[in-house]
């Protein structure tokens, strides 16, 4: 037997001969299993489809049987996955339990049909690894549909910012080396599930592999998901050999892991190793991005024959500036261990920048009692679960590594934080003797990533080193100030590097016309009347759905007294 052959079988259960109580495995029964599942209630179809493929993978089957057993529960399977999606995609983080635990069931049902097709695979090849005659089809066919499964159950575990399940890259690498040994890497399938289109191995490889490379936990769930769909026709212009270049990513195949989601990550070591290229696909996308000319609209992708997904521009070029081996820095990252105390979102960091003040009395301390606050900012964010800011306390997290654009932090599972993409995040140093009068930086979640044992992996790129809480009123065109809201002045990071930007809830207001801006008076100024500045050209910087950033746009601040 093969070495390549053998490492198929890494990970297969004990498997019996079936019996009268076993799940039907001929043509005629597992059609009328199928007819009999409660497709009306997906709740109890799932989990009689899921027990269903589980124990037909434990049966001592013929590898056309088993293959047509799962050609058969194939399509339901899809159907009930693509309803918990419909109820996963585009939650609000955290997810409540019962969303959680239908994104890990649609990740089950496709390591589960994975793990069925590797057997198709490697009891098709079987006892000595060689492919039968005439049977370069078949095994083509059952590969492809085990890498696109493993590759669903990766997008399952990125819709829910989790780590790949163990044994799933591995299981890929194999499934692609033995495919290849074989010969039928390049040989098209037909997939249902697509439509008319039809895939290789090969390009079902490459799929998966763009898609870790974009770095999908820096995506929102609805971008994921449409990148992926996107990636199938991109992955057609993607390069695979065994002689890398500069521009290339090196996969160890040898090792249960990818290319490597974030720069840190990409480094690759052992005796097998492959070069994955993305240059074709950059250079399709410039082009169509260069037709598209000045035209604001979405593009959109997909296979011939295959479903289609539309892709707004800034998305393809932000995918895009992922695919380098090392992206472009001006400066280095260092390794470091230390902890910082850190802050997740705008109503915690607000809080502690006023010195432990509730943004009722904040205001009353700036403007006194004439200005009332809207029911919205007497709650405090999803992140703290209630109206009683005093709970907004500092959780500890450890530093991975740092630079001068952020930090890579991680908190531990006992620290219970909460934390979403595009979310605000205040750190400190943890020394300071008085917690009140602690100097906050501000950053934001660039990616996110919970591991297995509950740990909390993100990428925070610094906004502020130094920054000062406001109160801020906006005006419509033709209108007076509406009722303040929570606002957090940040100084620029570098000298010349623009001027001070304002953070503010994200309340939808991409038209209004002035603001008003209301912060504590200078430290050592000679009176203490609050500054207050009326901005009447705002430039909007960036909106990310949880907070807006906004900056007067040159010379049209003027001040006002209070």
């Amino acid at each position: 037997m093969s070495e390549l052959h053998q490492r198929l079988a890494n990970g297969f259960p004990d498997r019996s001969a079936p019996t009268r109580a076993s799940i039907p495995s001929d043509a005629r029964g597992i059609v009328q299993w199928v007819a009999a599942l409660p497709l009306a209630n997906a709740v109890s179809a799932s989990r009689v489809l899921l027990q269903g493929i589980r124990e037909l993978n434990g049966l001592r089957l013929d590898a056309s049987v088993r293959l047509h057993a799962l050609e058969t529960l194939r399509s339901p399977m899809a159907q009930l996955v693509a309803q918990a999606d419909r109820q996963v995609v585009g939650s609000s983080f955290p997810l409540p339990q019962a969303k959680q635990q239908l994104g890990l069931q649609s990740r089950e049902f496709h390591e589960a049909f994975a793990l069925g097709y590797r057997m198709v695979v490697h009891d098709l090849c079987s006892p000595g690894g060689k492919l039968p005659f005439l049977k370069g089809g078949t095994a083509a066919l059952a590969s492809a549909r085990a890498i696109g499964h493993y590759g669903e159950s990766l997008l399952r575990g990125y819709l829910l910012y989790q780590a790949p399940s163990p044994g799933v890259w591995q299981a890929l690498h194999d499934l692609y080396r033995f495919t290849d040994a074989i010969g039928v890497v390049d040989k098209a399938v037909a997939d249902p599930l697509l439509g008319k289109a039809a895939v290789t191995p090969k390009h079902c490889y490459a799929h998966v592999l763009l898609l870790a490379i974009s770095n999908p936990y820096r995506l929102a769930q609805k971008e994921m998901a449409d990148a992926h769909e996107a990636m199938r026709a991109w992955a057609l212009h993607c390069d695979l050999s065994t002689a890398g270049g500069a521009t290339d990513f090196d996969v160890a195949q040898d090792q249960d892991r990818g290319p490597g989601y974030t720069p840190d990550e990409r480094h690759a070591a052992g005796a097998k190793r492959l070069a994955f290229t993305a240059a074709r696909a950059q250079q399709f996308l410039e082009r169509e991005l260069s037709l598209a000319g000045v035209a604001p609209g979405p593009l959109s992708f997909g296979l011939k024959g295959g479903p289609k997904a539309a892709l707004g521009q800034d998305l393809i070029r932000r995918l895009c500036s992922a695919w380098r081996p090392q992206f472009d820095r001006n400066h280095s990252r260092l390794a470091a261990g230390h902890e910082l105390e850190t802050l997740i979102g705008l109503h915690a960091i607000h809080f502690h920048l006023a010195g432990r003040l509730d943004f009722e009395n904040f205001v009353r301390e700036l403007r006194g009692p004439g200005i009332s606050l809207s029911e919205r900012d007497r709650t405090a964010s999803w992140a703290q679960g209630s109206g009683d800011n005093s709970r907004a306390l500092p959780t500890r997290a450890r530093v991975l590594d740092q630079g001068l654009g952020g930090y890579r932090l991680q908190w531990g599972a006992e620290s219970g934080a909460k934390a979403r993409i595009g979310e605000l995040v205040g750190l400190a140093s943890p020394d300071d003797d008085d917690a009140v009068e602690r100097e906050w930086m501000v950053g934001v979640i660039r990616w996110l990533r919970f591991t297995l044992d509950g740990q909390v992996d993100a990428g925070v790129e610094l906004l502020a080193r130094q920054a000062e809480p406001a109160a801020l009123r906006i005006s419509e065109a033709g209108t007076s100030f509406k009722t303040p809201v929570r606002a957090i002045e940040l100084e620029p990071l570098h000298p010349g590097n623009g001027g001070l930007s304002f953070l503010a809830p994200s309340i939808g207001e991409r038209s209004f016309a002035r603001m008003e801006v209301s912060m504590r008076p200078d430290r050592y100024a000679e009176t203490r009347e609050p500054r207050v500045s009326v901005i009447a050209d705002i430039d909007l910087l960036e909106n990310t759905g949880a907070y807006l950033r906004v900056a007067a746009k040159a010379k049209n601040a003027e001040n006002s007294a209070a």
